[in-house]
Order: structure tokens, then C-alpha cells, then sequence
């Protein structure tokens, strides 16, 4: 057998390899390009190399293409290992290419476990709620950068102060205003005829905001903290309550887009929130109008 034969065997099999690595994901759209599983895959392709040829050296004859393989695969594991393990060459937008797919697997193996125990299924869906938000967070963000750049943040730090447990409960942070999934009751609490759009975070989860009509008026709801909240409609894309706006658009950077037409599959979009207060979340996600 000739060492080009191997060498296509080794590459080939690397190749498979990084591919295999994503048949885990939830959804095809969690499925991003990830510097880390490619070093993961090349770390296992030159582990492959060093195991193949150790049991194939009766085929392989030439001692010094012997050494010269077993010492190239070393130096290829020992420098993926570094690669996976310093993260030196991951910086904003590919890690959250690689965080996604990572996420994605907590999704689906929190959707797909056979959980009994009402409070590990608590835990569970709770974690789904998190991954989904995250995914649809750096969908969002990925995008954001690569159409506007990075963020340029202020170097002064809000000092915290000290105050009564009331105030620490009651005070409004974006981390904790994450829009919630809006089970059916909820929908029906204010729409009981159901809604006529929605976003959600993927084309698998529930929704996070819902557009429908009250007493001939179209109006939006979201789940703030546990709570459910009305917003009016300023315009198709533009939700908003006292102190609070939301925006739904095409995604950020792609000009050509539009949102989904009525009585279509749902398309990806983009929801922007913006307190008052000058806080922002975005996130990436899909909207849907039923017809």
C-alpha cells in the first residue's frame, strides 16, 4: 500500500470527522463553522495517523517516512492540543461560531432525554430557554459586528451601592429581562383567539413575543421577570410600552432581506430591545405571520 494511500485515508477520515462532530446539533441552523472542531479534528486525525501506522508498519517498509509520519503527527497533535486549549486564534465572532453548535447539543439533549423527575424537567427546560436565548443572542451579535464592528464601550464602570433587598429585586437589568417563551395560556391571557405573528428564537421553540388583536386593536405581549406585559403597536415593526421598545426587522446587514410575507414560513429576523434607560439586547431569531 502506498504512503499516498494512507495519507488520503488520514485526510479523508479528518475531514469525516469534523463533519460528525456537528450531527449533534438541534437544528441545521445551529450549525456554524467552528475554528475549535476544526483543531479537534485535526487533533484526532494525527491520534489516527500515530495508532493506524503502528498497527500497518508491516505494509509500510521506509523507516525514515515511518519516523518522518510519526513525528509530524506528534507536532500536529501537540500544536492542535495548544490550538483547542489557548484559544489563541478565537476571538468575538468565532467564538460564538463555536459556542453555538455547543449550545445546540444542550438543546436538543434537554428536549430529547427521558426525564421523569418534575424537577430535573424544571431544570431542563429551563437550560433550553437559556441555550435558545444565547443562540439567538450571538445569531444577533455575529451579524451586528460584521455589518457595524465591534461595540466601542464606555471605560467608566456604574459603582454599586448599597440598598434595601426591595431595591436590589426591583431594579431593572437587561440580564434579567429576558423575553421568557410564552406558553398557550399565556397567549390566551390576552389573545384569546390566538396570535397572528410571533417571533421566536428558533423554528423549534416557543414564542418570546406575540402580535395579535384585543377589541379590533393589534397589540404585542412579552414575558418580562415572570411577567406578562402589553405593548402597543406603534407600526408593523415597532412594539413599544412605557420605558420599553421593541423592533422587529430583517436581519442586521442583510439589505436585501424582508420579513416573512403572511401565511409563509417563518424567515429570520432580528428583535431589538432598548429600554429607556439606555440599555440594549438584540437577538436573532425567526418571525412568523399566520394568515
Amino acid at each position: 500500500m502506498s504512503y499516498w494511500r494512507f495519507a488520503a485515508m488520514i485526510a479523508t477520515s479528518t475531514v469525516v470527522m469534523f463533519g460528525l462532530m456537528y450531527l449533534n446539533t438541534y437544528l441545521v441552523t445551529h450549525v456554524f463553522w467552528s475554528e475549535t472542531r476544526v483543531y479537534m479534528a485535526l487533533l484526532m486525525g494525527a491520534t489516527m495517523a500515530i495508532i493506524m501506522l503502528s498497527f500497518m508498519l508491516s505494509m509500510y517498509s521506509n523507516k525514515a517516512i515511518n519516523a518522518a509520519i510519526f513525528v509530524g503527527a506528534a507536532v500536529a497533535f501537540a500544536g492542535s492540543l495548544w490550538l483547542v486549549r489557548s484559544q489563541v486564534t478565537v476571538a468575538d465572532t468565532s467564538y460564538m461560531r463555536a459556542m453555538i453548535p455547543h449550545h445546540s447539543i444542550a438543546v436538543m439533549t434537554s428536549n430529547r432525554a427521558n426525564i421523569s423527575d418534575p424537577r430535573v424537567r424544571k431544570l431542563a427546560d429551563e437550560i433550553i430557554f437559556a441555550q435558545d436565548k444565547e443562540i439567538a443572542e450571538m445569531r444577533y451579535l455575529i451579524n451586528s459586528i460584521e455589518a457595524s464592528g465591534k461595540a466601542v464601550m464606555s471605560e467608566e464602570q456604574p459603582t454599586a451601592t448599597i440598598v434595601s433587598l426591595d431595591q436590589a429585586l426591583s431594579t431593572a437589568h437587561v440580564e434579567v429581562l429576558d423575553p421568557g417563551f410564552l406558553s398557550p395560556q399565556d397567549i390566551a391571557a390576552l389573545f384569546p383567539n390566538g396570535q397572528s405573528c410571533s417571533f421566536t428564537y428558533t423554528t423549534d421553540s416557543a414564542p418570546v413575543l406575540a402580535i395579535g388583536d384585543v377589541a379590533g386593536q393589534t397589540a404585542g405581549l412579552v414575558k418580562l421577570s415572570g411577567d406578562l406585559v402589553r405593548l402597543d403597536v406603534a407600526s408593523a415593526t415597532e412594539l413599544s410600552v412605557d420605558g420599553l421598545t421593541i423592533r422587529i426587522g430583517p436581519p442586521t446587514g442583510e439589505d436585501d432581506a424582508t420579513l416573512a410575507p403572511v401565511g409563509t414560513e417563518p424567515s429570520e429576523a432580528d428583535m431589538h430591545l432598548e429600554l429607556d434607560e439606555g440599555l440594549t439586547a438584540g437577538y436573532r431569531g425567526f418571525y412568523a405571520c399566520r394568515s
